[in-house]
Order: structure tokens, then sequence, then C-alpha cells
């Protein structure tokens, strides 16, 4: 067998695919370092998240599972017992495994649990959580210490505090920042941490004889972004455009996004409210950039650059003022399944094949010269990274949501043309992206679109049956009605 190459996986927490700049979709927000490896290597146009919520998005990279499969449906509930776990597989395979991060993957497996080294951030685990005095969101880790803490002792921090911290006027929601300034050096902030870890394990890995994986895991640019000068006052507000689809009016939609709007107090400041949120997010975006920016500079000051391919994409995207929303939750608009993927160090060919998030766990594994020990969904995409393929033969995606701020499983059908949404408690959705490219007119029960949706509710039944997906079961008994 010829040297295997390192692998090192960078994924960031809720990312929209438009913010890196290599794709070209967004004139303000740049990314050069993610710019660079996409130059030098490939990028999917099509890549999706199978649930766009973190800790079931995360869980199917290290499953290469649907939630409905591996068990995690939401940020709380464990991975199922005897699920083979992308850690231990590549360490089995004569790897070092290292983890830098936010974990967010099970609530009682660590990264040591899963084959890794690294330090936990257990539970949401948002390291600035009790750190930062002024900071009102308080989901620190549920473990101690609070490794983030110990290393701005360590290397002679003050403790930093924040300011400017922004939230919507829901009164019953005034917990989570969007976002808050930094108020010290960029060495002394989270993301900084994590590149500073993760060049640690790089270090520790270059004195082994085995190749590395190592999965980096960044905090952002998810709210609150927390982000220092120069990238607070980077972005203009006035520079970021209108999103086509802020003119929702919620018409034929259901009745939780509507809700989900009211619930982040946002609508009331119009859309400079989400260009000033926005502006501060792009900051948070270049502030990773410039962090795998570290992180490629380790790797060419040790001589391994040239020996290690780099993937970097997110758990999931940011609805950033699109359809008047903010983050995620029980939609299933393309600005929070479509994510970033871009590779360096295999080949030179975009692709715009449909492929999931979780379709890495397989891949990683043909690196390594194995396959997964049991079944999962999807298959290895190593052939259309190195452009020894040009498709994948897929025509659609299916993607799942099954709880966070309320309960409404939700499952969704999409290919090019069009997309059907099943939503168990409330109206369907399908959406004509022909003419409706920003999913405004629903078009379910128009009776000129009957057939397309009784084709779209086929192809949905087909992706329940054959992944045993549990929402089938309601979902064949009312979908002649539905």
């Amino acid at each position: 067998m010829s040297k295997r190459k390192n692998i090192i996986l960078i994924l960031s927490d809720q990312q929209r695919y438009d913010t890196v700049s290599a794709y070209g979709l967004n004139d303000v927000c740049k990314t050069p370092h993610i710019d660079a490896l996409a130059a030098e290597g490939m990028k999917f146009t099509n890549a999706f998240t199978s649930s766009a919520i973190c800790a079931p998005a995360r869980a199917s990279v290290m499953t290469g599972l649907y939630p409905h499969n591996h068990g995690v449906i939401d940020n709380f509930t464990d991975i199922k017992e005897g699920t083979p776990l992308l850690g231990q597989c590549m360490k089995d395979q004569g790897y070092f495994c290292g983890f830098a991060g936010k974990w967010h993957v099970s609530p009682s497996k660590t990264p040591e649990d899963c084959g890794f080294d690294g330090k936990p951030f257990m539970g949401y685990g948002f390291p600035g959580s009790q750190v930062f005095p002024s900071l009102k969101f308080n989901q620190p880790p549920d473990n101690a210490p609070n490794y983030y803490e110990e290393y701005l002792k360590e290397n002679g921090f003050d403790i930093p505090d924040v300011s400017h911290g922004f939230l919507g006027n829901n009164p019953a929601l005034q917990i989570q920042e969007m976002y808050a300034k930094h108020e010290g050096p960029v060495e002394s902030t989270i993301e900084y941490f994590v590149a500073h870890e993760t060049n640690r394990l790089i270090d520790k890995a270059n004195t082994e004889d085995k190749p590395f994986f190592i999965w980096a895991n960044f905090w952002g640019p998810h709210s609150p972004s927390i982000v220092p000068e120069p990238y607070y006052s980077m972005y203009n507000p006035k520079d970021i455009k209108e999103h086509p689809s802020y003119k929702e009016t919620f018409e034929n939609k259901p009745y939780g996004h509507y809700l989900s709007e009211k619930m982040w107090g946002l609508g009331d400041y119009g859309w400079d409210g989400f260009a000033d949120i926005a502006a501060k997010y792009y900051g948070h975006c270049t502030m990773i950039d410039d962090m795998v920016g570290m992180i490629v500079e380790k790797l060419k000051a040790l001589g391994l650059y040239e020996d290690t391919i780099i993937i970097y994409s997110a758990d999931h995207g940011d609805c950033l003022g699109a359809h008047k929303l903010i983050e995620k939750g029980a939609f299933t608009y393309d600005e929070i399944y479509r994510i970033p993927m871009v590779v360096k160090g295999l080949g030179t060919q975009d692709n715009d094949s449909f492929v999931y998030l979780q379709e890495l766990m397989p891949t990683f594994l043909e690196l390594a010269g194995t396959h997964p020990p049991k079944p999962v969904d999807g298959e290895s995409i190593l052939p259309l990274m190195t452009g020894e393929s040009s498709t994948n033969g897929r025509t659609e995606i299916y993607g799942e949501y099954h709880n966070h701020f309320y309960v409404s499983r939700q499952r969704m059908v999409r290919d090019n043309k069009y997309q059907f949404t099943f939503n168990e408690n409330e109206r369907g959705e399908l959406y004509d992206f022909t003419k409706d490219p920003y999913q405004l007119n629903n078009v379910c029960y128009d009776e000129d679109y009957a057939d397309i949706k009784k084709e779209y509710i086929e192809k949905m039944s087909h992706y329940m049956k054959a992944t045993h997906d549990p929402a089938g079961v309601w979902f064949h008994r009312i979908k002649e009605f539905y």
C-alpha cells in the first residue's frame, strides 16, 4: 500500500454556504485561506447536511448515518450503543486521532470514548459562558476544567470581557446574544484557542510514526458571534444587500415559521437589524478563515502540508435574515441545509453531485484503507473528490428534523427542480425552484402541482422505507390525504 496521507477535517458551526467566497455568491464576506484551499483542490456545490441541528449533524459525521438511525435526534441524546464510530475506526487502522474544539456529538461519550486524543467540552459546552463576565449566554461545559479558561491562564491572558452585546427585543428570550465584541487580543479568543489546540495535536502527531486524522471544530460563526477587532468592525452593514427572501409573508407557510420569527424578537429592527448581525457574523467567518491559515502555516512549517488532505465544511447553515428568520429550526430552507465543502489534497475538479456531510465517514475510512464495519447511509465520495468519477448518480437529497425549540418531526426531499417537506403536525410545503428559487411560494395545495406533489410524496416514501425512518409510520397512514 502507498503511504497513507494525513487528514484534517475542519468543521465550522452554523456557517452559511455563501459565506465562503470561493463559491462566488457573496461579494462582501471574504475567506482567502479557504479560497486558497479550493483553488488548489476542489469544492462541492451541492453538499448538504442531513439535519440542520448541531448534535445530530455532528453525530452523522461520526457514524455515517442519518439521525434517525444513529439516535441523536436533538442536542441532548446519545448515539445508539454499538454504533461504529469514525474516530475508533480510524484509530483501529493505525491513525493518530485528535479532536480539537467544540464536541457536541454525544452528551455522555467523550472524544476519548470515540477514539480521539482531545480535551472534552461536554454538554452544550460553550467555553465563553461563565468566563466572560458580561456575557448573558450561559451554556458552559458540563465538565471541569474549562480548557479554554485554562488556556487563557497558561498563556498569561487576563480574562477578557465582552461588550456591545445585542439581543432581540422578545422579553422572554433575553438569554442569548446575537453578537458581542470581544475585548481582548485575537490570541485570547475562542477561535484562536481552537487553532492553537489543533496545532498542538499536529505537533503531537508529528512525533509518532503513523498518519494522523485530526478533527478541528470551531464554535463560530454560530451565535453569539463574539469577535474582536479588527473583525468586529471589518464589514459595513450597509454593504450587505437585503436577502431576496426577506420579503417573506409566511402566507401558506407552517405556523411554526411565524412563531420562530417572533421568538427571536428581531422583526422590529427590519433588514438593517439583520444586516448588523450579518456584519458581525461575516467578521466571525473571516476570523475563522484566518485560523485556517494558521493551521496551514503549521503544516507547511513542519513539512506536512503536501502529505495532508484538508476538508473544510460546516455542520449546517444559518438563515441570517432569509425568510425573516435567524439560525435554524423547524424549516428546511437551503440557507440551513446546504453547506460548504472544500477539499485540498486530492483532485482539482469541482463537483455538482448531491453529497451528504455524513458521507465523509466512509470517505475517510476508504482513505484509511478500509470500509465501515456496518452499513451506512450513503457512500464514500472519494471518487468525486479525486475526479475519478464526475457524478455519483444521485438525483435528490433527504433531510430530517426532530426537535430543537419545539417538537415537530419534519422530512424533506429535494432535487434541482422541486422540494417537498412533510411537517408531521402542520401543512406540507412544496417549492418550485424553476420559478421560485428562494422558496417563498408554497404550492403544496395548488391543484396545478397535484401530480408533482404526488411524485415527491412517493420519493419521500421510498426514502422512509429504505432508511427505516420511524416517521414513515404516520406518513404512510395519511399520505393520501396530506
